[in-house]
């Protein structure tokens, strides 16, 4: 049987943001294309379910859409929506984003203004947002608080 690398295990307790920095990190290593990818974290700060890859999302998160459940709203608040209910189905706790895109580690105003609404629409669903980070051309930025202000 072949061993798995303990630092890639899914016992692995993800404590800190450098311990979810540091898995993250060898689990996507850099950017291919534009995506936000869905991690979920149990209580016990264990990653849950699937980590879940989403591409076909609009530049604007305040733009609106109109859907057949949740009538018409800004497309951060529905991806904070469709979110929680994939953290209840997995029954986990928090939710982490990763924003994909190619490019260097300078944020861009399109990075800022996605993880700004998606801040502020899941602290309005009730979804705990744990951390969000960059995946990029040579590797991984955590987006800080200081970075969304």
């Amino acid at each position: 049987m072949k061993n798995i690398d303990p630092l890639l295990s899914p016992e692995r307790v993800l404590a800190t943001d450098d311990d979810l920095a540091d898995l993250l990190s060898r689990l996507l290593e850099r950017a291919n294309m534009r995506q936000v990818w869905l991690i979920m974290l149990g209580a016990d700060d264990r990653v849950t379910g699937p980590l879940m890859p989403l591409e076909d999302f609009p530049s604007d998160p305040d733009a609106e859409c109109d859907t057949a459940d949740l009538g018409t709203l800004t497309h951060s608040r529905l991806l904070a929506a469709r979110f929680a209910a994939f953290a209840e189905m997995c029954v986990a706790e928090r939710i982490v984003l990763v924003w994909e895109r190619r490019g260097g580690s300078v944020l861009r105003a399109a990075d800022l203004a996605w993880a700004r609404a998606m801040a502020r629409d899941c602290r309005e669903a009730g979804v705990a947002l744990r951390a969000q980070f960059v995946l990029h051309d040579r590797g991984l930025r955590t987006l800080a608080v200081d970075d969304l202000l």
